[in-house]
């Protein structure tokens, strides 16, 4: 359905120049000092894409403080994440048609699809019905102002220019689109690998081909966990298993314990089948309609 679309050229160029960016780095020298800000850097983009715009903003599976939003709102933006109105409007698309032909981004259309091409060949009209989706979110003020590309790129230019004159060109490589060349491509994988047969276990009986795959699951801050996610949508956990690592999880845990968390929404512990999920699905697409109406 979507595969044979028109390819957006600019955006094509943008994803790859990111990525190629990314590549740069690992050839050039590495100094043990850029950890101090890998790590970090790495952190506030992963957690500000796996907790605040998938398991805060998308299924407001608990709450926070809204200073701490815009922290993670920020990070997002940091490492060019994706707008969090499209971003949320598109995955709850997903959730309403996970692996069928309506799908934006499952395997059944390609795995190059399912990974990064969907960014490339979306419909001009998908944005619109995506922000159909997200009209809640559309409702924050700064998720409005991330929507105009000249204000969402800020603080990504500020974050690389700083890098670059401090650490030079390598440095900046390293400590920023390194870490984004990561991130890009295992949050890629949880829409292609983790919707493939054979590449993952099921723990629940879904109606679409969601699966859990252990080593995106790691790399992935938890998000690999994704049958489990589709199970469960407004979980805030989705490592389930003692063995399944999901440090989102494990944040968010700390978060509550400290008081900057509230109304988290843990695992519940009824019989393995997915018939909670149309209803979380619905409960989500009506409070956005009702945003949407009050706008």
């Amino acid at each position: 359905m979507f595969k044979h679309e028109k390819l957006n050229l600019l955006i094509f160029i943008v994803l790859l120049l990111l990525q190629l960016l990314g590549v740069v780095g690992l050839l050039t020298r590495f100094h043990p000092f850029y950890l101090f800000i890998i790590v970090p850097l790495f952190f506030w983009g992963g957690i500000g894409t796996t907790l605040y715009l998938h398991r805060y903003l998308t299924h407001r599976g608990f709450e926070m403080p809204e200073w701490l939003k815009f922290i993670l709102a920020t990070g997002s933006a940091v490492v060019l994440a994706g707008d969090p109105v499209t971003w949320v409007g598109d995955h709850r698309y997903h959730h309403l048609k996970s692996d069928t032909d309506e799908d934006i981004h499952s395997p059944v259309h390609g795995f190059p699809y399912a990974h990064m091409m969907w960014l490339i060949r979306k419909p001009p009209e998908f944005r619109e019905r995506s922000k159909r989706y997200a009209a809640d979110v559309s409702k924050i003020w700064y998720c409005r102002l991330f929507e105009r590309a000249g204000i969402y790129v800020l603080p990504h230019l500020a974050v690389a220019t700083t890098l670059y004159f401090t650490l030079g060109l390598a440095g900046m490589l390293w400590c920023l689109y390194v870490p984004m060349l990561v991130i890009y491509n295992v949050t890629w994988s949880v829409n292609s690998i983790c919707h493939m047969p054979r590449l993952g276990y099921r723990s629940f009986d879904t109606s679409d081909h969601s699966r859990n795959n252990f080593w995106i699951g790691v790399f992935g801050f938890g998000e690999g966990y994704h049958n489990n996610h589709h199970a469960q949508p407004r979980c805030a956990a989705h490592g389930l298993r003692w063995w399944e690592f999901d440090l989102t999880r494990y944040v968010i845990w700390m978060l509550e314990k400290c008081g900057l968390a509230w109304k988290v929404v843990w695992p519940a512990k009824e019989s393995k089948n997915s018939d909670a999920v149309s209803a979380e699905g619905a409960a989500l697409l009506l409070t956005s309609a009702k945003a949407k109406n009050s706008i």
